[in-house]
């Protein structure tokens, strides 16, 4: 399937959060950043509302409210894209 790179930063961030979802606050959906103190900066990956109504077009994603969404979630559709986009992305670092 051929993706963005804005659409692929979304579908990763979201699978590889818990429960494959990520929830609102405030203008978009945000993963969950992973605390490790000697890391340096966090960062932290968010996903537009424009963008997940992208992707709930294309099936990859389901947002739990169609007016206001407070979750977005990957299909199993977005899962094996996620997952084929990650085995991509591991052949080419080596």
């Amino acid at each position: 399937m051929d993706v963005t790179p804005l659409e692929r930063s979304a579908l990763i961030a979201a699978y590889q959060a818990p429960g494959h979802s990520l929830p609102r606050i405030g203008n978009a959906f945000v993963a969950a950043p992973k605390r490790n103190p000697h890391s340096g900066p966090t960062i932290v990956h968010s996903v537009t509302k424009r963008m997940a109504l992208r992707l709930q077009r294309a099936d990859l994603v389901q947002l739990d409210d169609p007016h206001c969404p407070s979750r977005m979630t990957l299909t199993e559709e977005g899962c094996a894209v996620a997952r084929e986009l990650l085995a991509a992305a591991n052949e080419d670092r080596r």
